[in-house]
């Protein structure tokens, strides 16, 4: 499972002299950490572009709550759908009504094609919690999220990888799909197998990577 979703940085993408009319078309809006800002029933009809800071796409079925996305600088999303979408920290946002990027999609095909793959990539994550949820618990997704961040974002020491989840407990069961009960004790007991040590708050060394992926099978 994985939170990153897009390698492309529309902002760095926005910069370029030929989108000099799509930039002047986006509004900055700015909101504090940990508030939800578009649900599914709001009225905005917007696509956004995070600036700064990080939001928290997820779907919300009674108590329990389903990551599709953490959303990180550069990152791209629409108001108009069945997502719930919260700011993780303070956040700005380049917003732009619906319609209005519709017609600078088709004024700038280059544009369209970037845009259109980072829509995809959400459809496949989207596929992907189904899978997970259906099919896999909590520990197996736990591991899941681990090894990609690891592999993705871990750096090489001693022989093993030193990764920082920048993420709360709270976030990272969000993320899961699970309690924050559930996953500290998942946690700990990986520590007691000596699968990760802790080193700080989202501080984690992983001496070796089959450790980790073996965890969830016993």
């Amino acid at each position: 499972m994985k939170t990153d979703l897009f390698s492309i940085d529309l902002i760095k993408e926005l910069q370029k002299p030929e989108y000099g009319a799509v930039r002047e078309e986006f509004s900055e809006l700015s909101f504090p950490r940990n508030v939800l800002i578009f649900q599914p029933d709001g009225c905005a009809d917007l696509v956004f572009v995070v600036k700064q800071g990080k939001v928290r796409v997820y779907l919300a079925f009674e108590d329990k709550e389903f990551s599709l996305a953490i959303l990180k600088k550069g990152d791209i999303y629409s108001t108009h759908t069945r997502a719930f979408v919260a700011t993780l920290d303070d956040t700005v946002l380049l917003a732009m009504p619906t319609a209005r990027f519709h017609r600078f999609m088709i004024s700038y095909p280059v544009f369209s094609r970037t845009v259109m793959g980072v829509f995809g990539e959400i459809l496949k994550q989207s596929f992907s919690i189904i899978d997970s949820l259906v099919f896999k618990d909590v520990t197996q997704r736990l591991v899941e999220f681990l090894l990609y961040e690891a592999r993705s974002h871990g750096r090489p020491e001693g022989g093993g990888i030193w990764l920082e989840v920048d993420l709360t407990m709270e976030q990272l069961a969000a993320v899961v799909g699970a309690s924050r009960q559930t996953v500290s004790t998942i946690i700990n007991e990986m520590v007691k197998a000596g699968v990760i040590v802790k080193r700080g708050r989202g501080e984690f060394f992983l001496p070796k990577l089959e450790l980790l992926q073996d965890f969830h099978q016993g």
